[in-house]
């Protein structure tokens, strides 16, 4: 029936879903300018006000959006670490129980390459941000502890009589934690120029080689 009127409680959810759906779609338009600018120009030479310009919002839109510029590095660091994963546990999910210590190494290897191939400039977004910024310096040390917890996660299901000679499981995680880190990435890739692939290989023999000793 034409004219019929709509209840007001059936309006109001029309009106969030709506609000909603604007609030996220300007979250990531703000995100996708801060991919942008912080790649091209760094995270320090990167304002707010040209940002907001990059994204077509005002910057008081910004801060509602997202809060501060720290909080989008951190947004950004976050959407390239998941990648095709959303979450630690999916990616810990590759790590099945069938898996030989060296295919769980392996597997690991992989994994890594995987991530840094899309998160070595975020990588580096942090580092030089976090010398000049004692709060990302912080947040930058939460991302190394949720790493460490994850490679925790894979090497703890490694037998202890797998791993190699006087090798506690603890220090297998440290060596494991240390060899693929975004300081490795950046001296192998970055400074000598290796290839994705010859990262893989590389780690691959390292981490079976350091953590199996075979």
């Amino acid at each position: 029936m034409t004219g019929e009127r709509i209840p007001e409680n059936d309006s109001r959810s029309r009106q969030k879903r709506v609000g909603d759906a604007l609030r996220h779609d300007t979250r990531n338009r703000v995100l996708e300018a801060a991919e942008i600018e912080f790649t091209a120009n760094g995270y320090i030479a990167t304002t707010v006000t040209r940002l907001a310009a990059a994204a077509g919002v005002s910057v008081q839109t910004l801060y509602s959006a997202w809060g501060s510029k720290r909080a989008l590095l951190r947004g950004y660091m976050e959407r390239t670490l998941a990648g095709g994963a959303a979450s630690p546990e999916d990616a810990a999910a590759r790590f099945t129980d069938d898996l030989t210590p060296r295919q769980r190494l392996e597997e690991l290897a992989d994994l890594f390459t995987e991530i840094a191939d899309r998160a070595s400039t975020g990588w580096t977004l942090y580092r030089d941000a976090a010398a000049v910024d004692p709060e990302i310096a912080d947040d930058w040390n939460d991302l190394q502890r949720l790493r460490h917890g994850l490679f925790t996660r894979i090497i703890g299901d490694i037998p202890t009589d797998a791993l190699a000679p006087g090798l506690s499981r603890k220090t297998a995680v440290d060596t494991a934690w240390a060899i693929a880190s975004p300081e490795t990435f950046d001296l192998l890739v970055g400074r000598r120029g290796y290839t994705p692939d010859e990262l893989r290989a590389w780690l691959r023999r390292t981490l079976v080689g350091a953590i199996l000793g075979r």
